[in-house]
């Protein structure tokens, strides 16, 4: 029987269920950290920023509604309480809404980037954003904005069955009908003075810049409060100085359309266009001061540019205080520590710096939590890079590529050199046997008969022959159209190339010239109107907006000053917990790597520090100066103050994370082998700690 069974029954192998898997790697942060972010931002821009911006949208237009109809005095204390709560009310506040407070919190959230302009002088970071897209598309924005304003404007003196008050397109006349109205032309031009007025604050305040110090590391329900009425203050007060800026501007640029309109009328063909809609324009008094005389309509202009401007500038404001309010992920993922890892390395730098400041919590916190979070973090080992070996890698090479940046002092990585020509395989020649004999021993083609003298002439006149051939060569060397190549010596000879050459060459001069001269034409046109010290002023407010600031040279070296502070702080405050955190010793490991990394970056600020610090020569006290010099002590003063300021900065996170390491481990760094340049830096910490 049992011979039997041991016959038939097959003998199987035991199949091992051990397998060689590679482990997983951290997960990339566009797929864990990123969208949280991303969702918690959405929130705050649709159920936040939105309402409150609308909320300021309808209190504008109930404020315009109840002043176009002359306020309590024409509907009543109870008539303007309820001028708020009509339908015309909410749909010209919501068409507002739309045109005006949309647009603007919308360029803020497109055009959001985290990197500085590196601009030396105001000049400079004019010139830079001027030959961005994202200015002129924005200054594109606010002006269609700013017109449509205008136009809502006019469409709430319509709804309230009131005159257009002389805002009409053409003036009221039978004889002329077409005639462009001024009022609303001058209306017109403040609306887009307006415009160019707030694009050049967004200009001067690099505006679409990340603000990094605005991000903090507290929890919401500490933090300030998500609306603050200070916020409709300052965009009051801020509106007002900048609409007081355009009225004049938009005056001048009026003035100067009426300085200039009769040139046009002497051009042929141009003042039969221009004729039926401006001929009104030539009469009249050629005064700058005529709009004084219509100071209803400059009180009109003014409230509404004020209007205009503030509902842009409290829709970015109230985006700057919401967008920026502390960001928690750690409490809406199953694995925080993954989480934040993963969000160390995102592609976006702003969302990067979100993950260090939440680090930076989790890394400092005292709590039984949050030693288990870090725990976690430090002996974590499923992954196929460790999650500290991620984080301590990510954090080593941004302080690295901002330490090259320095040691550049702002200028681009040189360029690779290109790759030299691969090198030609050596091939093995065979040494031949014998030599080959050829199978025919003479020439397989007919052999060409002699020609005739006429024949020879023909060929030579035809269009392959060899002098079209030669010809050829010649356009071609000359770089003579197609078309001209057979008349070439012809219609050009030699004598008159030459003499064509120098025509264009006279011609392109010219072209060069007029612009030149044009300029100088117009300086000395303005030097002989402008008086004196109007051309001073105006020559000190040039030199003034072209000197380079050595605090904006010193922020360009330093542009990702607060990341490096925020991974300094991570980085010390972890390796401090790795002491009694870390069972398995993964962070002493790169201790090493880390304090040369601070030190290094330390000792190279401290050398520019000094620099900085030669630049200012205090005025002897034995010496007399001028007010000028004076002045120009303190300015030089001020300017290496906060050039030090920003260098500080830096310095002082890095000696806190030095600092730090040094009290927490003490005598045991001695295990551990440096530079000899590290080490002579890291000597004083150690005895000072």
């Amino acid at each position: 029987m049992s011979t039997s069974l041991s016959r038939t029954t097959p003998t199987r192998a035991i199949i091992s269920t051990l397998a060689t898997r590679s482990a997983p790697s951290v997960p990339p942060s566009s797929t864990t950290y990123d969208p949280i972010v991303k969702s918690i931002l959405r929130f705050r821009l649709l159920y936040l920023i939105f309402p409150y911006s609308a909320l300021f949208c309808w209190a504008c237009t109930s404020l315009w509604t109840i002043w176009s109809l002359r306020g309590p005095s024409g509907l009543g204390w109870s008539g303007s309480l309820l001028v708020p709560f009509r339908p015309s009310t909410f749909l010209i506040a919501l068409l507002s809404w739309c045109t005006a407070a949309i647009p603007a919190v919308v360029l803020r959230k497109v055009y959001l980037t985290p990197t500085r302009t590196p601009a030396p002088s105001l000049l400079a970071l004019v010139k830079t954003a001027l030959a961005k897209p994202s200015t002129t598309r924005s200054f594109v924005v606010y002006a269609i904005s700013a017109v449509v304003a205008l136009a809502l404007h006019i469409g709430i003196l319509y709804a309230n069955r009131s005159t257009t008050q002389g805002l009409g397109i053409f003036v009221k006349s039978k004889k002329h009908p077409y005639y462009l109205n001024g009022r609303l032309l001058f209306m017109l031009l403040t609306q887009l003075s307006t415009a160019m007025v707030f694009t050049f604050r967004n200009i001067t305040l690099d505006r679409f810049v990340f603000r990094w110090e605005r991000v903090s590391a507290q929890s919401p329900k500490t933090s300030r409060r998500r609306f603050n009425p200070g916020d409709i203050v300052q965009a009051v007060v801020i509106a007002a100085m900048l609409a007081t800026l355009a009225l004049p501007f938009a005056g001048l640029v009026f003035a100067s359309f009426r300085a200039t309109h009769p040139l046009l009328y002497k051009l042929p063909l141009l003042h039969n266009l221009l004729r039926p809609f401006t001929a009104h324009f030539l009469r009249g008094p050629w005064t700058v001061f005529l709009p004084l005389r219509h100071v209803y309509l400059l009180t009109r202009a003014w409230f509404l540019a004020f209007t205009t401007l503030a509902i842009w500038e409290f829709s970015n404001t109230i985006f700057d205080t919401i967008i920026y309010l502390p960001i928690i992920v750690s409490e809406l993922t199953p694995e925080p520590h993954v989480t934040l890892v993963s969000g160390a390395s995102s592609s976006d730098v702003g969302f990067r710096y979100l993950a260090y400041k939440e680090l930076e919590v989790l890394a400092s916190d005292d709590t039984a939590l949050a030693a288990a979070r870090r725990s976690l973090l430090f002996n974590e080992q499923k992954y196929n890079l460790s999650l500290w070996n991620r984080l301590a890698r990510e954090s080593l090479l941004f302080l690295g590529k901002d330490y090259q940046h320095f040691l550049r002092r702002g200028q681009p990585a040189p360029a690779r050199p290109p790759p030299g020509p691969p090198a030609t395989p050596a091939t093995a020649t065979r040494p031949s046997i014998a030599t080959p004999t050829p199978l025919i021993r003479r020439s397989v083609f007919k052999a060409r008969q002699p020609s005739s003298p006429i024949q020879t002439v023909v060929e030579s006149l035809g269009s392959d022959g060899p002098l079209a051939q030669a010809l050829d060569q010649g356009a071609e060397a000359a770089h003579i159209p197609e078309l001209f190549r057979s008349v070439e010596n012809a219609v050009l000879p030699e004598p008159t190339k030459e003499e064509v050459k120098k025509n264009v060459e006279k011609a392109t001069g010219l072209v060069e010239r007029v612009p030149k001269r044009v300029k100088e034409e117009l300086r000395r046109m303005v030097a002989r109107v402008v008086p004196k010290r109007v051309k001073e002023y105006a020559g000190r407010l040039g030199v003034w907006c072209g000197k380079e600031r050595l605090e904006r040279v010193t922020a360009s070296y330093l542009p990702y000053r607060e990341m490096d502070v925020v991974i300094v702080q991570v980085l010390s405050h972890l390796v401090c917990a790795s002491l009694t955190e870390d069972k398995y010793g993964v962070v002493q490991r790169d201790i090493p790597k880390i304090l040369e990394a601070m030190l290094s970056y330390l000792s190279a600020i401290e050398e520019y520090h000094a620099e900085v610090h030669a630049k200012y020569r205090p005025p002897a006290h034995d010496q007399t100066y001028t007010p000028e010099q004076i002045a120009q002590f303190e300015a030089a003063r001020v300017e290496v103050e906060k050039a030090v300021e920003i260098l500080n900065y830096v310095t002082d996170g890095l000696k806190e994370g030095v600092a730090r390491i040094a009290r927490t481990f003490g005598d045991k760094l001695l295990a551990f082998k440096f530079p000899p340049r590290i080490a002579v830096k890291l000597q004083p910490f150690l005895e000072y700690c």
